[in-house]
């Protein structure tokens, strides 16, 4: 190795850099354990510095995409001036860093139960592997270049470090979008390809004639209108509907539902709001709550919201049966209409 590596660049200065990475690779290894179990309050300026880390992200993933064309070309047309440059590979790691440390105070910052699912732990992880693994990329190619070593060792570190961001990636693309974000619209036969889902080998069982109305009529509208943006992964607002407890305790902005209240319901009132407003729920875009589902919603709550009780103990009206009917796709009525 010369002792002049680059215009710029000395031996010595090449082991003070390694040396200052390899710190900063420690210290980003070392927050998660040192910070403690997440879920208490922290400043609010952690939480701010936090929420860049929606910014910052995607500086990382564009640089690192880029890269990889780069890399691809380079070994495929064997033109190493095709390769990607040190500033590049700078660049990417820097951002990284940025992303990793931002997630990092958005995780801790939050003091919520948003903080504490598997989902989001492991995209924390995630995150700081991949920042750390962007700095041994970068470390490799200043070592492979001093030594005019083959570069397979570097590019085995890129291709890994890409697989890491790509894995981290998806994980946070399912805490913002939710699972089925990229499914969704997608064919049949696709999004059955696609599916994460496990799929069950027993026949579908039939419903019972007289179902709990909560589990098997209410619960079922809200996984497919509002838990894809409110469960354990995902809590927009601090709120979660995936359960009962935490459907009527609410989020941010109080309790969720006002049980034999309907209108006064927060829920109810976000849904009727016009598409149009910003507050609407769920988001333009989004699967939305139907006419018929919106009159059962409204008539469960009115009834009490109770999570125990069947159909046939429920005050089920000529026009909510009508509902039930045009939800379930049936052609005659759940149970027998009560009228008073």
């Amino acid at each position: 190795m010369s002792e002049k590596l680059s215009p710029i660049l000395t031996r010595k200065m090449l082991m003070l850099v390694t040396a200052c990475a390899t710190v900063v690779a420690l210290v980003l290894i070392a927050l998660p354990l040192v910070a403690g179990e997440p879920g208490k309050k922290w400043p609010d300026i952690v939480l701010f510095l936090g929420r860049f880390h929606m910014l910052v992200l995607h500086i990382p993933i564009g640089v690192f995409v880029l890269l990889l064309f780069q890399e691809l070309a380079a070994m495929v047309l064997r033109r190493d001036d095709l390769r990607p440059s040190r500033f590049a590979l700078a660049l990417g790691m820097i951002s990284a860093v940025v992303a990793a440390l931002a997630g990092f105070l958005l995780y801790h910052g939050s003091g919520d139960d948003y903080a504490r699912n598997e989902l989001a732990e492991r995209h924390l992880w995630a995150g700081m592997a991949f920042a750390v693994a962007a700095i041994a990329t970068w470390l490799a190619r200043l070592w492979a270049d001093a030594l005019g070593a083959n570069p397979r060792w570097y590019r085995l570190i890129f291709f890994t470090t890409f697989g890491i961001m790509t894995f981290a990636g998806h994980d946070g693309a399912s805490m913002t979008h939710g699972r089925d974000y990229l499914t969704q619209y997608a064919p049949e036969w696709l999004r059955g390809m696609l599916s994460t889902e496990k799929k069950s080998a027993e026949p579908e069982v039939v419903k019972p004639p007289d179902p709990v109305v909560y589990s098997e009529i209410i619960a079922p509208i809200l996984e497919r209108r509002c838990v894809s943006c409110h469960n354990a992964e995902k809590s927009k607002g601090h709120y979660r509907m995936d359960t009962y407890e935490l459907l009527v305790k609410g989020g941010l902005e109080g309790a969720g539902l006002k049980p034999g209240n309907a209108a006064e319901s927060y829920i109810i009132k976000l849904i009727e709001l016009p598409l149009d407003d910003d507050m609407h729920m769920p988001p333009d875009g989004k699967s939305q709550v139907t006419a018929a589902e919106l009159r059962v919603l409204r008539w469960w709550i009115d009834q009490g919201a109770d999570p125990a009780k069947k159909l046939s103990e429920s005050n089920a009206t000529a026009d909510i049966n009508a509902a039930l009917k045009e939800i379930a796709g049936q052609k005659q009525p759940v149970v027998p209409a009560n009228d008073e």
